[in-house]
């Protein structure tokens, strides 16, 4: 089979062609396919399907990342959900890539800046790997409509960041099951649109930010289990909390909020929620 590159698409580019993609979208996905593969096997694994000539059902023309479907690209964990971050979910793609799924496929390295020519990523998955290093600052200046940041289920390491924050549009944060440690940053309590938080499954300390009551109108899901957190959770006692988990950190204590208590999933197992804080 004969793989187009960057270089290549460009020529498609000059003469009007360019199918379901953004010319400038096109040749941003073959330029971060030719620099992952150079990463190692995992990444050259996962990305295998990113190569020209695209299925032809799927397009007009020989190289189509993005394609006609509304939810998945032609290059396999690449979506191009609609036009702009704003855009429904369910639009055809009408050549900008907004998702970028790289789960369960074992990559190895750090968080990838390569992913930075991607400018209008809406969610960035990259859970069930073996990425290492701390969470990079990077993804505050590339990635300014980020919905979702999920980096789960890697080995993180280091300390959740306070420059998250900058990230106004985020809705769901998943860092779990990493190796973070330090305390929550209060700085998130200042994200305006922060539906879910999930920080279970690390070895953090501290207590949960008094900003987190600025969260009321937004947080949903709260995941807290299996760290070191302390402290009572009437911070969150405003919120209206639908999936929480708490068990397995044994210093949170204190009189439980009905907002905590009826939440799916509340278990004080392992805790000492419920007791005076001593």
């Amino acid at each position: 089979m004969k793989y187009l590159t960057a270089t290549t698409l460009v020529a498609c580019i000059l003469t009007g062609v360019q199918g379901f993609t953004l010319p400038d979208e096109a040749a941003a996905a073959l330029t971060f396919y030719d620099e992952m593969s150079k990463v190692g096997p995992t990444w050259a694994n996962a990305l295998s399907s990113w190569h020209c000539p695209t299925p032809a059902a799927s397009s007009n023309v020989t190289c189509d990342p993005c394609g006609m479907d509304s939810w998945w690209g032609n290059f396999v964990h690449l979506g191009c959900r609609g036009g702009t971050t704003e855009d429904d979910a369910t639009i055809p793609g009408v050549g900008i890539v907004t998702n970028l799924h790289v789960t369960d496929l074992h990559i190895t390295g750090p968080v990838p800046q390569q992913a930075c020519v991607f400018k209008n990523l809406r969610e960035l998955d990259l859970d069930g790997g073996n990425m290492t290093g701390t969470i990079p600052e990077f993804l505050t200046t590339c990635f300014p409509y980020l919905n979702e940041l999920d980096l789960s289920y890697n080995q993180l390491t280091g300390t959740v960041p306070a420059f998250i924050s900058a990230i106004t549009t985020m809705t769901e944060l998943e860092l779990e099951s990493n190796q973070l440690t330090g305390t929550i940053p209060p700085e998130l309590g200042s994200m305006p649109n922060l539906t879910s938080i999930r920080f279970e499954n690390n070895k953090m300390v501290g207590t949960i930010p008094s900003s987190f009551s600025d969260l009321s109108d937004t947080l949903f899901i709260l995941f807290l289990y299996n760290n070191d957190f302390e402290g009572d959770l009437s911070v969150v006692s405003g919120a209206n909390l639908g999936v929480v988990s708490t068990s397995y950190n044994p210093k949170l204590c204190g009189m439980v909020p009905a907002s905590v208590r009826w939440a799916h999933g509340y278990n004080p197992l392992n805790t000492s929620l419920g007791m005076p804080c001593m």
